[in-house]
């Protein structure tokens, strides 16, 4: 008898703790929901929004938006309550739309051109087109007087200096057609004339890579590795790959999650004036690092609050 009590004294101390925690569950569910309400932007002022239209302009185009075009797209965010989706909707046509614009031939061509820019500027102090091309000419004339007198080894360094400018020369068009991606162009930023004559010598190379790509100077075992990669032709390891000369050395920086880090550190300061945060940081590396999508990076940062300044 006194063991029937027991079970049901167990049966019912259950029942209660099953109840206790459904009641928990829902209250926490409600909670929730009622966190996660949108916000409400009726208060932000109409200068606000333009100053954030112009910034996105500027930002992805290089210039300013023309009267019709901050018109329009005023009356887009104000038409979407000024949601992520509304301020989605633009930033997206500014980086895709292939439409003819005059002025830019169109919003998707003046985007890749900034962004080819921006990395000239960052890697090979925006050298002009003029600039990175004089090294070809040099090159063409002395590939044919290394031809004429049989030199095989001047052959081959004429070759290699016209297809390393050639490729940065390339590398707007062949990344807006998807060709290339930005780890790419970034790697025949790295790997020219222009950029060797900046950062002279192995030495200054191989710190001036490290910091240009990743804001960080290299640890001394990376640096004797990349050193003796560049100076000497010595293959050695460098973020999980094989490297022997400057091009694959090049290839193996930009081929790492840490570049791809850099990035996002970079997207943050040239938008918005900080660092991400650790957390910002792993957010949009869970798909940046498999997608390899730098426009993602951009939008999912234009599109925020802070970046708004609503």
């Amino acid at each position: 008898m006194n063991r029937k009590i027991t079970i049901l004294k167990g049966l019912g101390f259950s029942f209660f703790v099953l109840v206790l925690l459904f009641v928990s569950c829902k209250k926490k569910e409600q909670e929730v929901v009622l966190n996660n309400q949108a916000k409400n932007y009726d208060n932000v002022s109409t200068v606000k929004v333009e100053n954030y239209i112009n910034r996105i302009y500027i930002d992805l185009l290089g210039r300013e938006p023309l009267d019709a075009e901050a018109i329009r797209d005023l009356a887009i965010l104000r038409g979407g309550g000024l949601s992520y989706e509304a301020r989605q909707q633009i930033i997206y046509r500014l980086m895709t739309d292939s439409s003819f614009v005059i002025g830019d031939s169109s919003y998707k061509h003046a985007y890749y051109q900034r962004i080819y820019d921006l990395t000239k500027a960052r890697l090979i102090e925006g050298a002009s087109e003029s600039e990175i091309s004089q090294p070809i000419g040099n090159a063409q004339f002395a590939l044919l007087s290394s031809r004429l007198v049989g030199d095989s080894i001047g052959v081959f360094s004429a070759k290699e200096t016209i297809e390393r400018c050639t490729n940065v020369l390339k590398s707007r068009r062949l990344y807006r057609i998807g060709v290339i991606g930005i780890a790419d162009m970034y790697r025949y930023m790295l790997d020219n004339p222009i950029y060797d004559v900046i950062n002279m010598n192995s030495l200054n190379f191989v710190n001036a890579s490290y910091d240009d790509l990743f804001f960080r100077f290299p640890t001394r075992d990376e640096f004797k590795i990349g050193f003796d990669i560049i100076e000497y032709g010595t293959g050695g390891a460098l973020f999980g790959q094989f490297a022997d000369s400057k091009k694959s050395y090049c290839k193996a920086l930009t081929s790492s999650k840490e570049f791809y880090e850099g990035l996002i550190k970079w997207a943050y300061l040239s938008l918005i004036g900080r660092e991400p945060t650790t957390q910002e940081s792993v957010n949009l590396m869970k798909d940046f690092y498999t997608t390899k999508d730098f426009q993602n990076v951009q939008l999912m940062i234009l599109t925020t609050d802070e970046y708004a300044q609503f």
